[in-house]
């Protein structure tokens, strides 16, 4: 039956889309005086992420999204010269590629689009450009994510200034983050990760839906955000991104690159931030955002040469401290943070000029953190305070071997991981420390049978010396109809994970609740390993409207955990931590409408829908909804800009009620008092001027603008000490509005066009 209502509703889509143009045609490579079909090589619409592959015989042939007629094409092939065609009117082409004299780096397409989903990716992946998160005030990727509807972005306490992401209703910590597809954010920086990264350093996103490959590991529960970062062998020669706020708030984003002659390259990244003013807007004597101070430094280095080696090493070092709590009064209780990060990765590969199908290649990571965090009073002894000391390190190897089965109709990665961890957490008397080492081995296979069908399945095997072997399975289908203007999606897997009780849920403890973990006898206080299965479908329809393009996008994920790590804030006074098995299904289901209105006006509007439920025994074992999640939230979207680079963007989100950790009375224990958020909008919207000609862009903007705020946001402000205090009951924004500019100079190898 559900087979039938996909089918159905994708040939009903079929007839919404007309009037776009198909081209064919041959690629050959000149070998000599010999011309030979280059099965294998790219074809790709420019300024829109539309491509196909060549196939048998050197043909190809391909549905134009983004364009029209006089659209151009871009035709690459590993060891030949990359060359555009303009189509001007033809619908058939025979090109011809020259041969590289030497091994060169791929460029970046100009004239991009900034947000969309990919067309030639088979699991629901969604890209977002610089240009898209340069849209909203993102000083760092924990506020990059305002415009991409399928991310919840929200603040998690009233002290800290945090904020969380959170996808297919699920929390941050499920959605695997990886740097250049190398683990970036996990274990103990999980809560501040995102806000380590900053935005101006990113040249992109992607975004997937769903468990991705396994060749990326098996952690992987609600999508994963893979961050590619400003390479040494990139366009900007030099940046400096200024940013400043209300409150002082400033932020510094340096990066300058240099060629080491004709096979190296590096680059250099610099970071201040700082939040020096003191703002209690509510007047309830609490900090609305900490005073803080950052100091962040990258160091890239690339390489590559004539025989096809390719590397590049990395190391970062981050330091930050913020300060949060009461204002105003006689021994306040304060929050004081200290984080210290060092991260290295390199990589390492091989491509082979004459079979471009085949590669080896090689990742490595290491990553430190120190972080203490103390709550409570600034002076003398007391129950209240209490510090959370965290200590980790996580290294991490990957092997892959790419190749074919006699053609590229048939692909396989094969290859080895090792992930080991070190981490220690100590909070209220509990001391929990985790050594865990995990090796795997994987294979994937890639079926495409024609231009428009493709099929992936993945399977790892992985062993891990607390929890044993343990086997992740993951499977997408991609099939396109109309021509490629239709595309359906299926997919499922399973993935796992090892959770840190403490470091994921830090925002918790500034409250007067006691802790209390429950665990398993049979293994160590916090050793457990959370298990999930998930399923997923969607159908996106492209056409013409107006002769714009435009699509539809529906998608539906259903997420089933078999075990998981419970965090339970049902009863007044007490965070309880407990193994769940059977618990948590997340259903969520998501339309997206996407419109070009005119060249330079652009629409975007959603619908996102949440059915998250889990067992609370609080209340009997019955289903109920998971907390400060919304179940419905609308999304609009415009953009515009004209030819003299002035750019406009506002962005309005409506959400729906989230139900509040209900709570058990002293007089009755067996009365539940039920609470529900308040509905409520959220616009925010930037003006920005490209200069003409020049390599200068100042913007100014406002968050909030209808200066919403939750009421309260802590309870029992005026008694810390008191049994009802907590800090973490947020459902809203915490402060109104708020205004920012700012400006971006950057010299390029090549000015970008529009």
């Amino acid at each position: 039956m559900k087979k039938t209502i996909i089918w159905l509703i994708a040939m009903t889509c079929v007839h919404w889309a007309h009037g776009q143009q198909t081209v064919t045609g041959y690629v050959y490579g000149l070998s000599g005086k010999q011309k030979l079909p280059l099965e294998g090589a790219t074809v790709t619409e420019n300024n829109c992420p539309n491509g196909t592959i060549v196939g048998e015989n050197g043909y190809f042939e391909i549905t134009l999204n983004c364009g029209d007629e006089n659209a151009r094409l871009i035709f690459q092939y590993v060891g030949y010269q990359r060359d555009t065609i303009g189509l001007e009117g033809r619908k058939a082409l025979v090109v011809e590629l020259i041969p590289s004299k030497e091994l060169g780096v791929v460029e970046i397409n100009k004239r991009r689009k900034s947000y969309g989903i990919s067309s030639m990716d088979p699991k629901t992946t969604l890209i977002l450009r610089e240009q898209e998160f340069q849209k909203a005030a993102c000083c760092n990727l924990s506020e990059s994510f305002e415009n991409a509807p399928a991310i919840d972005v929200a603040f998690t306490d009233a002290v800290t200034g945090t904020k969380q992401i959170k996808m297919l209703g699920l929390d941050g910590f499920y959605t695997t983050i990886s740097r250049e597809f190398m683990p970036a954010v996990r274990g103990l920086n999980t809560f501040y990760g995102l806000s380590f990264i900053p935005a101006a350093w990113v040249d992109g996103i992607q975004i997937t839906k769903g468990a991705g490959s396994v060749v990326n590991g098996y952690e992987s529960m609600a999508g994963q955000i893979n961050i590619e970062m400003k390479k040494p062998f990139g366009r900007d020669q030099f940046m400096i991104d200024q940013f400043v706020a209300e409150s002082g708030r400033t932020e510094t984003d340096v990066m300058i690159r240099k060629d080491l002659g004709r096979f190296v390259a590096t680059s250099l990244f610099g970071r201040f931030a700082t939040r020096p003013l003191e703002m209690d807007r509510n007047d309830d004597n609490f900090l609305d955002n900490p005073t803080s101070t950052q100091y962040q430094f990258m160091n890239r280095w690339q390489f590559y040469n004539k025989k096809g080696y390719e590397g590049q090493l990395n190391v970062s070092v981050n330091n930050d401290t913020k300060q949060g709590g009461q204002v105003n009064v006689i021994n306040p209780y304060i929050v004081d943070i200290a984080n210290q990060q060092l991260d290295v990765w390199a990589k390492l590969g091989k491509s082979f000029k004459d079979k471009p199908y085949k590669s080896f290649g090689s990742q490595y990571a290491f990553n430190t953190i120190n972080s203490t965090t103390n709550y409570g009073f600034s002076e003398g002894p007391n129950t209240a305070n209490r510090t959370l000391d965290m200590r980790g390190q996580t290294a991490y190897a990957n092997f892959m071997y790419q190749s074919i089965f006699g053609n590229t109709n048939h692909e396989f990665k094969t290859g080895a991981s090792i992930m080991a961890d070190w981490m220690e957490e100590s909070l209220d008397g509990f001391n929990l420390s985790r050594e865990e080492q995990v090796i795997g081995a994987y294979f994937e296979y890639t079926f495409k049978p024609d231009t428009f069908t493709t099929v992936v399945m993945g399977a790892r095997v992985d062993n891990s010396n607390l929890f044993g072997f343990f086997p992740t399975l993951r499977m997408h289908i991609k099939k396109e109809l109309n021509k490629g203007n239709t595309s359906i999606r299926l997919s499922g897997g399973n993935g796992y994970r090892t959770p840190n009780f403490f470091g994921q849920h830090q925002h918790m403890f500034i409250s007067s609740r006691r802790i209390i973990i429950t665990h398993s006898k049979c293994r160590a206080l916090g050793d457990m390993q959370e298990r999930s299965w998930y399923y997923d479908g969607s159908l996106q329809q492209k056409f013409k409207l107006s002769y714009m393009p435009a699509s539809i996008e529906m998608d539906f994920f259903r997420t089933q955990f078999q075990n998981e790590l419970l965090v339970n804030r049902e009863t007044e006074g007490q965070i309880v931590m407990s193994e769940l098995q059977n618990g948590t299904i997340a259903n969520s289901f998501q339309t997206q409408f996407d419109l070009k209105i005119q060249r330079r006006v652009e629409l975007r509007m959603a619908y996102r829908m949440f059915d998250v439920t889990t067992i609370f025994p609080e209340y009997g074992g019955d289903r109920m909804e998971k907390p400060f999640i919304a179940k419905h939230r609308g999304f609009v979207n415009l953009t515009m800009s004209n030819r003299k680079k002035w750019q406009w963007n506002i962005t309005g989100q409506l959400y729906g009620r989230q139900r509040i950790p209900g709570y058990t009375t002293g007089i009755n224990p067996e009365t539940v008092l039920m609470n529900f958020s308040n509905v409520f909008p959220l616009v925010s919207t930037q003006l920005s001027k490209r200069m003409v000609n020049k390599p200068f862009e100042w913007y100014v903007g406002l968050e909030n603008v209808l200066n919403y705020r939750q009421q309260n946001p802590i309870l029992n402000a005026d008694n810390p000490i008191g049994p009802g205090f907590d800090a973490a009951m947020v459902w809203g924004p915490v402060f109104g509005r708020m205004a920012y500019a700012g400006f971006r100079y950057r010299l390029k190898i090549t000015e970008d066009e529009e």
